[in-house]
């Protein structure tokens, strides 16, 4: 399967037309990392304010990457498959937080 060209992708429109182009040449490897580079990093941040609360930085980082991949997969830069998997990531981290139990 042939690229399309760099010189074919008219960057003045936005990174709305850029973005999709890189995501293409990857085989959306872009997408995937900078997901992953997104929950990574809610995740630990959540960790360091919070310690010891797994669970809801569990929860914190898939629900912001559900957002922000929405906006990527709405682009073009995340694919179907990747999007997928990051739906079943929100839906177990709202079982889990369902599930456990708060003392009030």
């Amino acid at each position: 399967m042939a690229h399309t060209s760099p010189s074919e992708i008219n960057a003045t429109e936005g990174l709305d037309s850029f973005l999709p182009y890189l995501s293409e040449v990857t085989n959306f490897w872009l997408g995937r990392m900078l997901m992953i580079a997104i929950f990574i990093i809610f995740l630990m941040g959540y960790l360091r304010a919070k310690k010891g609360d797994f669970v809801g930085a569990f929860a914190v980082a898939s629900y912001v990457t559900f957002v922000l991949g929405l906006l990527f997969w709405v682009i073009g830069v995340v694919s179907g498959l990747d999007f997928a998997i990051i739906i079943g990531m929100v839906i177990v981290a709202s079982v889990i937080l369902l599930m456990q139990k708060k003392d009030f």
